[in-house]
């Protein structure tokens, strides 16, 4: 699921791909230090940990949601759908990756190049 962040130019890609341009960052930092690094890195984290708690709470709304669906069959139909069509649309090229050293738009297959 691409979501919008901030590390120096606005991305959109998988909280995945920020928590490892934020561990990236991190690592720099720790080697050579800097007053903006320290505040790119902060904010990667603070964004990293943001998006995790709202997934986190998006999912347990979901689980929810799919727990009051009455019929198995329909529930494994309604979940089924759901991870298809993530599955299918992180496939085509819909995150922005604008820090990456490729390209401009990618999928998931190239989301760490």
């Amino acid at each position: 699921m691409p979501v919008p962040f901030y590390l120096g130019e606005i991305e959109w890609a998988p909280v995945l791909r920020l928590g490892f341009l934020t561990s990236l960052l991190s690592l720099v930092l720790a080697a050579e230090g800097g007053r903006t690094l320290i505040w790119i890195a902060g904010l990667g984290i603070i964004q990293t940990a943001l998006y995790t708690g709202l997934f986190l709470l998006a999912a347990g709304l979901a689980a929810r949601g799919v727990e009051r669906i009455a019929e198995p069959p329909l529930r494994v139909a309604a979940v089924g759908t759901a991870v298809f069509l993530l599955v299918v649309s992180s496939f085509l090229p819909i995150y922005q990756t604008p820090l990456s050293s490729t390209r401009l738009r990618s999928d998931v297959w190239h989301l760490f190049e």
